[in-house]
């Protein structure tokens, strides 16, 4: 999307000889894929990585901590459609022209597409903050193609304010299998790129459809800001306990909210079933697992909490499309 001159520019607001802004700015600018660079040790610590890059879309993987406050300014010259993923601390900004700033915490997305050229934005980083989020541009002649044959569902999420949209939403656990399968891509040169593109279109789908269905669905269970604290900590749970996870009782013991509120309000929070949800999360740390190439398909379905060496190999092919030992044989590490 970024091929010619320089379409977007990010200057600091405290230091203007900042050499973060200045690889922030060479990233946002480069066509290219897995373009790196580290935070410098003086700054923090992490990288910021150009994942794909092409006339049509930008993918960025941001995994930084500062040890200073940080803020920049972000200025495009050109319009595209902007979605943010944060799956680490919260991210503020503020928006030139607006009167209020805004916050995206964890867990969180939003999908903004403007009227013309993007507003100023000012990014602010706190010193010590975990930052962990993908961002997606992609060009509005790229996007009207994706819309263009589910007209009926575009209008639906736009509320038919199709020029100018700002839409926060929850993240589910398909958004962030997507995001994951993103950022380790094991493909190179022109796979990576069929890759790339296929995922952009799913994330789509999937972003639009649990939109949908959310607007759809008039029987929410009404959650109070302390029961999605203790959804998002049956989550955290779950994540550090996939191999021998609670029932789902003894999970709502552990969060302090009954079994029926648990298994609704978590799939209302995240889209999908606490079964489910365990089943991907499984198969995610599965995948990582054979990544490494360190262990045998057996250990690696022991560690994430299968006794049947079957029904590993038969869940992971239904989700990555083959089998886990073909998987490290022929794909893991490459």
């Amino acid at each position: 999307m970024i091929n010619k001159g320089r379409d977007y520019e990010i200057t600091s607001l405290i230091d203007k000889n900042c050499p973060v802004c200045n690889k922030l700015d060479n990233i946002y600018n480069l066509e290219g894929n897995r373009v790196q660079f580290k935070i410098p040790k003086e700054h923090g610590e992490g990288y910021v990585t150009q994942i794909s890059s092409s006339r049509d879309t930008q993918i960025i993987d941001f995994k930084m901590t500062f040890n200073r406050k940080v803020e920049l300014k972000g200025k495009s010259k050109t319009p595209h459609i902007d979605m943010f993923f944060c799956m680490g601390d919260h991210i503020d900004w503020n928006f030139k022209g607006d009167k209020r700033d805004f916050q995206l915490l964890k867990g969180e997305s939003f999908f903004a597409k403007n009227k013309g050229i993007e507003k100023i934005k000012n990014c602010i980083y706190e010193k010590d903050q975990k930052l962990h989020f993908v961002e997606l541009k992609v060009h509005p002649k790229k996007f009207n193609e994706i819309v263009e044959n589910i007209q009926d569902e575009w209008r639906i999420f736009s509320k038919d304010k199709c020029e100018e949209i700002f839409h926060t939403h929850k993240m589910s656990s398909s958004i962030n299998v997507i995001l994951k399968q993103m950022i380790s891509c094991p493909y190179n040169n022109g796979l990576r790129k069929i890759y790339m593109d296929g995922k952009v279109l799913e994330l789509f789908s999937v972003y639009f459809n649990e939109n949908i269905r959310e607007k759809d669905n008039h029987n929410l269970i009404n959650l109070s800001k302390e029961d999605i604290k203790s959804i998002y900590r049956a989550k955290e749970i779950l994540d550090n306990n996939l191999g021998s996870p609670p029932t789902l009782l003894a999970l709502a013991k552990l969060i302090y909210i009954n079994e029926f509120k648990l298994k609704n309000g978590f799939k209302e929070v995240f889209n999908t079933t606490v079964h489910s949800y365990i089943i991907d999360r499984r198969l995610e740390a599965a995948r990582d697992l054979l990544e490494g190439k360190t262990k045998t398909v057996s250990e690696v379905a022991s560690i994430v909490g299968y006794s049947n060496a079957s029904h590993f190999a038969l869940a992971f092919r239904k989700k990555f499309g083959v089998n886990p030992g073909y998987y490290l044989k022929n794909v893991a590490g490459k």
